[in-house]
């Protein structure tokens, strides 16, 4: 009967693949796809493994994937910088008018 679990040096080498190849890959992917550079993730994962993922971490979302975070998580009140929803008035914590935001 054979075994599936692959033994030996052939196992090793897949585990190496996976880990050092396509780990830091797949991280990077989901780094870039958040931050709104989607290609780069994929540059920076499949040529430069764990530095790509580190890359990936340490650089700015793009102004877009910042705009789309703004409208989900609302935005920082001009005078408290206390999180307000989009559409308020007047800031629920210093309760300063906001006017048209």
């Amino acid at each position: 009967m054979m075994n599936v679990l692959p033994t030996g040096f052939v196992g090793l080498v897949l585990l190496w693949i996976l880990a050092m190849l396509l780990v830091p890959l797949w991280i990077s992917v989901h780094l870039g796809n958040k931050k709104g550079q989607q290609v780069l993730g994929w540059v920076v994962g499949t040529f430069l493994g764990w530095i790509g993922v580190v890359i990936m971490l340490v650089i700015s979302p793009s102004l877009d994937a910042q705009r789309q975070e703004a409208l989900r998580t609302g935005f920082p009140c001009p005078f408290c910088q206390e999180p307000v929803r989009h559409g308020a008035t007047v800031c629920p914590h210093c309760q300063r008018d906001l006017g048209r935001q």
